[in-house]
């Protein structure tokens, strides 16, 4: 068990960690319903994020011609939440952990930055924008799930 983690710790831990696989199995579903014929489905997950994200085409990821459920900024950022998530076990009892307000500005500054660029500059750099939303993602993922389980397993 990892150092830090009492029994409701990891029940917590694993509740969360499901959570984000299934969300961000949601993300990439449209593509497997609508390969199997399941358009209704693939509606309904289109639907389903909607209030989320913008679902622009142009800034979606696509396989076989078919786009994800959010865009391309919003599933690097759920992608990195679900990295987050499974390196949060590594981090747990590290002190930079309870710096929260100081590590969700430094995941940020980067998304903030790439975005100004692509609004301002009307240029978009995919990779910047991949790599600074997985950036924000991971870190928020990380400090979400020691909040979450500081909050739901009393650990502190």
């Amino acid at each position: 068990m990892v150092k830090g983690f009492n029994g409701k710790s990891v029940k917590v831990y694993v509740i969360i960690s499901l959570c984000v696989i299934v969300f961000n199995f949601l993300i990439v579903s449209p593509v497997i319903f609508t390969n199997l014929g399941m358009n209704t489905f693939s509606d309904a997950i289109y639907l389903f994020f909607k209030p989320l994200c913008h679902q622009m085409d142009s800034k979606s990821f696509h396989i076989n011609g078919i786009k994800f459920a959010v865009c391309s900024r919003c599933s690097s950022i759920y992608w990195g939440v679900l990295l987050g998530v499974f390196i949060t076990p590594i981090f747990i009892n590290k002190r930079f952990l309870n710096r929260t307000n100081r590590l969700l500005m430094l995941a940020l500054f980067p998304s903030l930055l790439e975005f100004l660029y692509e609004k301002f500059l009307v240029v978009e750099i995919l990779s910047a924008k991949i790599l600074s939303s997985l950036w924000l993602g991971g870190i928020a993922g990380m400090v979400l799930t020691s909040q979450f389980i500081d909050m739901f397993s009393g650990r502190r």
